[in-house]
């Protein structure tokens, strides 16, 4: 507990001394005395501190504030009370308002900014936020006498833009800081970092260095470095190179002596800049998540099939070892009675007792096995069949690019909208509808081979989903455009090991009768006869709807 309180105490000392030392840093081209400055750094810490603790950093944020109007801003604390109300009061609805908007945040996105719309509410809500704030805060000031009505809204816009672009820049890295992987040192990281560092300092040069010209109007080449970092590093990369870039634009801005009079356009570029290579990152790494969960998901689903398969293969071979196993008991039986009715030796008898004794015991052992691979339980939930085909295709575009057929949905319009949900297991029925896919184009595969039978208009694969005759039942099946059914494949279609590929195993639809079967449906399939283009298959299994009512019809 000691060291709990440690960490607290240490962390209050630490906040201050960034807050004053960012403060210090950009308070550079300011409005009057107080600070509205063109980058508010110490704004994105506070979104930052009150993001993570809420209304409890209000107490703290207030400290901050009016320490740095002390030590940075020589506020004399000589003045009479009457004279000081002015920026303590402001500095309580400045801390007040930052600490409100962190705790609504914090109840609205996830401080790791783990999604694109946390990064969109941050920005937006902060935005709300510093506006509601901003007014108050400059409100009280020309209240007491430092600024002109009439100045109240460009103060105001100068006020606001410079605490959005901090919070853009600096609050994402407060939040995301926490869960930064270790930096590994390498040669290859080091330069390219260096590179990345050099190309930004580049582009400052040519907007800010000799080349530059009074209009500035190279500015924009400062997305092409930032939008390549954030393209190649995602968020965290977004959010690094913002803060070089814009520490790196504040001191271009110090050192060629920009004049005052432009720094709100140079705002507006400033947060432009800011907003666009963040959301930009966000995007990067949300996209990268979503297919690192696809590849866990076909990982999932490459898993579930071996072991559907090793279930399938395991219930045929106990299928097929049954017989030649009640054979042998069933000879070891006769021959036990053969030798006690001739009087062999007791050894012999002994013998062939164990004999009898193991064969049974083996016949016990593979009836269990067999019951378990049958009647093993699933995971069964309500599914909507929209979802259902939806992940469906998702899984099956690396299966199409390989096999180059298309593979698209369709939803009959008979089906009730919204369409009707089902009671399944959606990994197996998942598996099962990739493995009809899965047939179908290694079916058009082998066509694509053959020569002639290449001329086939499309090759194309249709997942789809409609009513079925039995009542409280919806149909899903997969059409192909492929060669059809032979006539010697359909009598034996669905039994195990039988294939006519040279490498398969004859399982794929074994496996997905037994899924269907195991759910309550039945699985069929035809030659198309619909009028369609030459040849193909249709696959189609019923699945029972959620909740069906009395009547059969789903609830």
């Amino acid at each position: 507990m000691s060291q709990i309180v440690r960490r607290k105490w240490m962390f209050v000392p630490a906040y201050l001394a960034i807050h004053l030392f960012l403060d210090w840093i950009s308070f550079i081209h300011a409005v009057s005395s107080i600070n509205i400055t063109p980058w508010n750094p110490p704004a994105g810490l506070m979104m930052g501190v009150s993001v993570l603790l809420g209304v409890r950093a209000v107490p703290l944020v207030w400290l901050a504030l009016t320490a740095a109007d002390l030590v940075v801003r020589d506020l004399p604390v000589t003045l009479l009370p009457m004279t000081l109300w002015a920026p303590f009061l402001a500095n309580g609805v400045v801390a007040l308002g930052y600490g409100v908007a962190g705790w609504l945040l914090r109840r609205a996105i996830d401080p790791g900014l783990s999604r694109l719309r946390d990064i969109v509410l941050l920005l937006g809500g902060s935005a709300a936020a510093v506006l509601g704030i901003g007014l108050c805060f400059i409100a009280i000031h020309t209240a007491a006498g430092l600024f002109e009505w009439t100045n109240f809204p460009e103060v105001l816009l100068r006020y606001w833009t410079g605490e959005v672009i901090g919070i853009a820049v600096l609050t994402p890295l407060v939040l995301i800081g926490r869960r930064m992987p270790a930096l590994r040192w390498s040669w290859s990281g080091a330069a390219e970092t260096l590179a990345q560092g050099g190309l930004i300092g580049f582009t400052l040069w040519l907007d800010f260095g000799p080349l530059a010209s009074s209009q500035y109007e190279h500015f924009y080449l400062l997305f092409l470095p930032s939008i390549a970092i954030a393209v190649r590093h995602g968020l965290v990369g977004a959010v690094v190179a913002s803060v070089a870039t814009q520490a790196g634009l504040i001191a271009a801005i110090q050192a060629t002596g920009v004049d005052t009079d432009r720094m709100a356009h140079f705002q507006l570029l400033m947060l432009t800049l800011a907003v666009t290579i963040l959301l930009l990152g966000a995007v990067v790494s949300e996209r990268r998540r979503a297919e690192d969960r696809l590849r866990v998901r076909q990982s999932d689903l490459a898993h579930a099939s071996r072991l559907i398969e090793a279930g399938e293969m395991t219930a045929a071979l106990a299928h097929e070892l049954n017989q030649p196993l009640a054979a042998t008991m069933g000879y070891a039986r006769a021959a036990r009675k053969v030798a006690r009715l001739e009087g062999a030796s007791p050894r012999l008898t002994e013998i062939l007792d164990k004999t009898v004794t193991q064969a049974e015991r083996a016949d016990r052992v593979i009836r269990s096995l067999r019951d378990f691979v049958r009647k093993g339980a699933s995971d069964r939930a309500p599914l909507s069949v929209a979802t259902l085909i939806a992940d469906c295709l998702t899984l099956a575009g690396p299966l199409a690019s390989r096999h180059a057929v298309e593979i698209v949905a369709e939803i009959d319009p008979a089906l009730p909208a919204p369409l009707p949900t089902v009671d399944g297991d959606a990994v197996q029925l998942q598996q099962a509808i990739l493995n009809l896919v899965r047939n179908a184009a290694e079916a058009m595969g082998e066509v694509a081979d053959g020569g002639p039978s290449a001329q086939a208009p499309r090759r194309r694969i249709v997942i789809f989903a409609c009513p079925a005759a039995q009542p409280g039942f919806v149909a899903i099946g997969v059409r192909d455009t492929g060669p059809g059914l032979a006539e010697v494949v359909e009598r034996n279609l669905f039994a195990p090991f039988v294939t006519t590929k040279p490498t398969g195993m004859g399982l794929g639809l074994s496996i997905v009768r037994t899924i269907v079967e195991s759910h309550g449906g039945t699985l069929t399939a035809r030659s198309r006869t619909d009028g369609g283009p030459i040849g193909g298959t249709v696959f189609q299994f019923t699945i029972p709807a959620h909740a069906a009512g009395k009547n059969g019809e789903p609830a």
